[in-house]
């Protein structure tokens, strides 16, 4: 019997969690290494020491449509931990239009978002037309042969299809800015429709809006690691890759594990290019990489004394809040007080704002949409700061993003910043992971007869 092939996966995110258990599942001999004492990557919690309650690095949601995620959580046999809604439901509360409720209904796409469009009080009469003729157009889009979608940004597409400036603030960009952690003036057209197609308009579940009911690394840190383990997996933690090296065109890393056959790098894009030697960072391949931007998403927590709203989560219009999710219904932790997390996508204003300001700024805003807020106790408030969160997904960022094979023969990519046609999501992740395994499978001839590779749109 032959020796296992070797594969080192170096970051332990939901990319690497995912390559390392596609390769341990194949029978390869799988290292997972990981600088952070945890894995998860941007996905984590932590106990808040004042509060001693856990907290999410960011609010991450995922929709119906994101299959590989969910299919994640059920291979790691998590999937009671989370909720997935039967039929989308969002609440958008306007400050000067009040009230109202995006819903999925009976009738087939697209003709399932129209009963609640047509009630959805921040547009004009004619702008709700204008809506619906938009999505039936973005519907039957062929976006592969409009490859200049991703040179232009959303809000052009937009202007040049009918719709006003206050829909595309009021309406599109309530969808674009958490999606693509980007205001909808600055994200490539291609990858806000693609969240139409799939998320809205391919059938009438994919937007189904879905959460963990735990803190992040409750929910699968834990299980993956055991999970690689048992099929003969090594995870190794708090241990950093200090360089790469190529030699007769193959790669080799400094660190742990130095003479694996494979390695899977699933790092964020600046960490990767500062491990590669000189040539290769010059190399086009990786060398585009560097000109990726990233965007900033922060997080507002607030504990009070007392309830100060009833609902699960909703967005918000005409005021600095952008979702406003209730952790302790989320969680099922309701007893007399209330944590409450404000999430602000493409958040550069805020990203440079000091934390008391943003505090301030946010318990004001709380106060003047939730009444019972005016009379409540602030018992904590916590500002959590990503400012890389996310790639930017501005036009022309397609043609920077890589494959997960690269010109050397045995490095593979992995991160929800390499080429998986979707926007910068947990979905995205987990694609690529998917397809980083593949492509070492292939390599290592060790493919599955008929098994497809996960397609990248």
């Amino acid at each position: 019997m032959s020796e296992r092939p070797s594969v080192l996966v170096a970051g332990a995110g939901l990319a690497g969690i995912t390559a390392a258990c596609e390769l341990a599942d194949a029978g390869l001999k799988v290292t997972l290494v990981e600088k952070r004492p945890f894995l998860g990557g941007r996905t984590y919690s932590y106990v808040d020491k004042r509060s001693g309650v856990e907290v999410d690095n960011g609010q991450h949601v995922f929709m119906g449509c994101c299959t590989e995620y969910i299919g994640l959580l059920k291979r790691l046999g998590v999937w009671q931990k989370a909720y997935l809604q039967k039929r989308m439901r969002v609440r958008v509360i306007d400050k000067v239009w009040g009230e109202s409720v995006l819903q999925s209904g009976a009738l087939p796409p697209p003709l399932h978002l129209l009963p609640s469009l047509l009630r959805f009080r921040s547009l004009s009469p004619a702008e709700k037309v204008r809506a619906a003729y938009a999505m039936t157009r973005i519907r039957s889009l062929d976006r592969a042969a409009r490859r200049g979608l991703d040179g232009v940004t959303f809000a052009h597409w937009l202007r040049a299809h009918g719709q006003t400036e206050n829909a595309i603030r009021g309406f599109w960009n309530l969808i674009v800015q958490p999606t693509l952690n980007g205001d909808v003036t600055t994200v490539s057209a291609d990858l806000a429709l693609m969240v139409f197609q799939e998320g809205f308009l391919r059938d009438r579940n994919g937007a189904n809006v879905g959460w963990a009911r735990v803190g992040l690394s409750a929910l699968l840190a834990e299980a993956a690691r055991e999970y690689i383990e048992s099929r003969g997996g090594e995870v190794r933690l708090g241990r950093s890759i200090s360089g790469m090296r190529v030699e007769d065109g193959r790669a080799a890393i400094s660190g742990p594990d130095e003479d694996a056959q494979f390695i899977v790098m699933a790092l964020d894009h600046r960490s990767l290019l500062r491990l590669l030697p000189k040539p290769l960072r010059e190399e086009p391949f990786f060398g585009r990489i560097g000109h990726m931007d990233t965007s900033p998403i922060v997080n507002v927590h607030l504990w009070y004394d007392r309830q100060v709203t009833d609902m699960e989560f909703a967005a918000f219009l005409n005021t600095p809040l952008q979702w406003v999710f209730n952790k302790s219904k989320l969680w099922g932790q309701e007893r007399d007080g209330q944590y409450l997390d404000i999430s602000l996508s493409g958040a550069r204003e805020f990203a440079e704002m000091p934390a008391q300001e943003i505090i301030e700024l946010f318990v004001r805003e709380v106060q003047s949409l939730f009444p019972a807020a005016r009379t409540a106790e602030l018992k904590r408030g916590l500002v959590v700061k990503q400012r890389d969160a996310t790639f930017a997904a501005h036009p022309g960022v397609s043609r920077l993003r890589p494959s997960q094979r690269t010109p050397v023969g045995n490095l593979f990519l992995a991160g929800d910043w390499t080429d998986t046609g979707w926007p910068a999501t947990m979905e995205s992740a987990v694609r690529s992971g998917l397809m980083a395994a593949q492509e070492v499978l292939v390599a290592a001839g060790r493919a599955a007869a008929g098994k497809e590779v996960v397609s990248a749109s």
